[in-house]
């Protein structure tokens, strides 16, 4: 019997569940099966259920063989899009924020739990500083060089160059023993902090550095000399000193860019302009000494060989005018056989083979005497013979001077220079000798004065950690380690380029005649100028050469003669001179204004001048009369002036150095002629 008062849902449980399931089984049969979810999108956004899949592609198959069949359809009209295109990089980008910038990595080997500790080795001393200063005519780029337009790429013209070089002497053995000592060797306190990477020491950088004389005479503070025009790494060995200053990277990176063999080469003997004069090269300074001395022994041998070929034509026409006198003298007398003239000529034969001083042997000489009895002494043949035999000296002492060697020829020279190149194959850790290493300075101003020191670097492989010695702390954030300077006594001073010299002075019409020697393309030129109180001295000229000039290569066109000053005016000058023994002077003094503010002067008289004044002119008027000669091709050497038979002096080229045939830089000719 059923209990009155329960709870309905105790009650009625099962069939309260029998009907949630029977809900539940309606809504799934009317969603999954009468309203099916599965429907498939095709082509413009079509939903379609699995039904009518079929009927919708046979309908979309319909279509496309209607157009398959049909006309083609005329594509539309094409449209300019190069207004829009411009449009889009025209576009101001003032609202876009470029201010975010992408996290670089930390360049500081800085280790805290690192507890290696090193002794900071001394780098050392460089040795036998040399200095040298050339003037030529050189191949100069008219583009900046880098590492994507390099020197023998690019198009050069000649131009005039004034170029000082400072060399000195570093023992590298030395410093590869102290870095192992100091890094790997028994230095170390523990043997599990030797470090053999540390242990290699790398070149980071040449500092040349110079001072400029001043007007008062006093001495500028020290510069560091910037790498010259043709060097292509110069922002790469812009020296950086300073943990901080870093790139990314840091000082491991920096060591492995610059322990390179192409870069070890450029660092520590960069290369120099390639010469175009014909009478001038460049050698390190302790070469170039060695050329000059070679070159002035050219000079010295070539008057001697003129003076000797002087004296063989005066002794050969002397010779021919005593046969002149003695032929007359036979015709008027009579010789014969016995006569007193054979004796006398024997005689005068005698004497005159003695002053000759011949290199015959005695037997010749006999030989001589015995043809002269023979004949008679003074008979035809026997001054045929004479003539003969005084041929044969000249051409044996002519031989013997041009078989004189000098003692240093251009080739040795050459052969040095590659012995001292350092090269890809070039092992420092077993050199034996001294490394020789240059720095270059093309910025020197024509008219100044300097002097220079040099030193040399090396990376600090431990700089920016905490691996030093308590002693070595005050090196944590220096990235070089430099070497003691070289400092140069020696003062280089340039030569001017221009110089104005007054020489004649018209009073009544107070015109001044000025010579303005400029010096371009490797010689002088001289133009006389008409000057007038408060005109310029000087102007741009055409050139005008003289008649034995005018098949001369390589001459300007114009010739810039402006010296910049104004002529003030011309005074008369009424003075004394002299110390006991006075006298009076009279001359006319040249005022003159290079900035309207100061007023200089200078004596028209060539007596009156200064020593350097004088001295200048009388050399520029010498090189004048040298003959001029073309410019040197690209890359090529100078070899021996050699004595050839007949030929006098001559000159043979050689294309190419060792360091640029092992480079493969090979080129036909560089000079390309430029509109100026």
């Amino acid at each position: 019997m059923r209990k009155k008062g329960g709870n309905i849902f105790e009650e009625h449980a099962e069939k309260i569940v029998l009907v949630i399931v029977g809900l539940v089984c309606m809504w799934l049969l009317i969603t999954r099966v009468f309203i099916s979810p599965n429907k498939v999108l095709l082509y413009a956004g079509v939903e379609l259920g699995p039904g009518k899949i079929d009927d919708r592609i046979s309908m979309e198959a319909e279509l496309l063989k209607l157009k398959l069949d049909g006309k083609p359809e005329p594509l539309p009209p094409y449209e300019r899009r190069i207004d829009a295109f411009v449009e889009m990089i025209d576009l101001p980008i003032g609202n876009i924020d470029v201010s975010l910038h992408l996290p670089l990595p930390i360049h500081s080997s800085t280790d805290i739990r690192d507890k290696r500790k090193y002794r900071i080795p001394w780098i050392g001393e460089v040795e036998d500083a040399a200095i040298s200063y050339i003037r030529a005519v050189a191949y100069e780029p008219i583009i900046e060089i880098d590492e994507e337009n390099q020197y023998d790429m690019a198009v050069s013209r000649p131009n005039d160059i004034d170029f000082v070089t400072v060399e000195a002497k570093f023992d590298v053995a030395g410093l590869y023993g102290r870095f192992y000592d100091s890094f790997a060797g028994d230095d170390v306190e523990q043997k599990q902090w030797r470090d053999p990477c540390l242990a290699i020491p790398v070149f980071s950088a040449v500092q040349l550095q110079r001072q400029e004389l001043g007007a008062d005479g006093s001495w500028s503070q020290w510069q560091i000399v910037p790498r010259t025009k043709i060097e292509l790494r110069k922002k790469m060995f812009e020296s950086v000193e300073e943990v901080e200053d870093l790139p990314p990277g840091g000082i491991k990176v920096r060591r492995l860019q610059f322990d390179d063999a192409e870069v070890r080469m450029a660092l520590l003997q960069p290369e120099a302009y390639k010469i175009a004069s014909a009478k001038e090269e460049w050698f390190p300074p302790s070469l170039h000494k060695k050329y000059v001395e070679q070159q002035n022994e050219i000079e010295v041998e070539k008057k001697r060989r003129a003076k000797e070929e002087e004296k063989l034509e005066r002794e050969e026409e002397r010779e021919k005018a005593r046969e002149e006198r003695g032929e007359r003298r036979g015709r008027t007398t009579g010789t014969g056989l016995f006569g007193g003239q054979s004796g006398g000529r024997r005689g005068d034969s005698t004497r005159r083979e003695g002053r000759l001083g011949t290199n015959r042997t005695g037997r010749d000489r006999r030989s001589r005497n015995e043809s002269l009895d023979t004949y008679g002494g003074s008979g035809t043949s026997s001054r045929r013979r004479e003539r003969e035999e005084r041929a044969i000296e000249r051409q044996e002492r002519l031989a013997e001077l041009r078989a004189t060697s000098r003692s240093t020829t251009i080739d040795d020279i050459y052969k040095e220079l590659d012995d001292i190149l350092i090269t890809k194959k070039t092992n420092l850790m077993r050199m034996r000798d001294l490394l020789l290493f240059w720095a270059h300075d093309d910025t020197v101003e024509p008219g100044k004065s300097y002097r220079y020191r040099i030193r040399l670097g090396v990376f600090n492989p431990i700089a920016g950690t905490n691996r030093f010695n308590e002693q070595d702390e005050d090196l944590k954030n220096k990235i070089v380690l430099w070497s003691e300077f070289s400092e140069l006594k020696e003062i280089v001073k340039v030569p001017g380029t221009l110089y104005f010299f007054p020489r004649d002075v018209k009073d009544a019409a107070r015109v001044v005649t000025v010579h303005v020697a400029r010096y371009t393309l490797g010689y002088w030129y001289v133009k006389d100028f008409a000057v007038k109180p408060g005109e310029v001295i000087g102007k741009v000229a055409e050139f005008e050469p003289a008649e034995d000039e005018r098949n001369a290569p390589m001459m300007p066109e114009t010739i810039d003669y402006t010296t910049g000053a104004v002529m003030v005016d011309v005074v008369p000058v009424n003075d004394w001179s002299g110390g006991r023994n006075m006298y009076a002077r009279r001359y006319y003094d040249m005022l003159y204004s290079f900035d309207g503010g100061g007023i200089e002067h200078r004596p028209v008289s060539t007596r009156y001048w200064d020593d350097e004044l004088r001295i200048k002119l009388n050399d520029i008027t010498r090189s004048q009369k040298e003959p001029k000669e073309p410019l040197r091709p690209w890359d090529s050497k100078l070899t021996n002036w050699q004595l050839a038979p007949g030929m006098g002096y001559r000159n043979e080229g050689r294309i190419g150095t060792s360091r640029d045939r092992q480079r493969g830089r090979t080129r036909e000719s560089r000079y390309q002629e430029i509109d100026r």
